[in-house]
């Protein structure tokens, strides 16, 4: 069980986690992984990105279970992460989109919601 200060801390760090299953869906890495666990080479490769960022970004996700890393930076769907495929019914993937890019601006105003009243959606 955690400590009240290590759950704090889960919950003040936990935009960590949404950018980066926002990462994942919108680079498709659940629909790339749908036949078969892929290297970190061949998902950079098939992405376009910086492999060891990329490797951090789904090692991270690995961490809390969206992913599984297998031997030699392999990666491959868990349950939760098959639900970031676009071809599911009961897909989440344009909703860790729409989160990921609108929302998480918008919440990052929130103060400025706060203090004037006015929707951040707005700024």
């Amino acid at each position: 069980m955690n400590s009240p200060q290590q759950h704090l801390m889960q919950l003040i760090s936990g935009y960590w986690n949404s950018q980066c299953i926002y990462v994942a869906a919108k680079l498709g890495i659940a629909d790339l992984l749908s036949e078969q666990p892929l290297s970190i080479d061949e998902l950079a490769a098939k992405t376009g990105m910086h492999r060891f960022s990329l490797y951090r970004v789904l090692r991270a996700l690995a961490s809390v279970g969206v992913f599984v890393e297998e031997p030699q930076a392999t990666f491959a769907l868990t349950p939760a992460a098959a639900f970031l495929k676009s071809d599911v019914a009961g897909s989440q993937r344009a909703m860790a989109l729409m989160m990921g890019e609108e929302h998480y601006h918008a919440w990052g105003e929130l103060l400025y919601s706060v203090k004037t009243g006015k929707p951040a959606f707005d700024k």
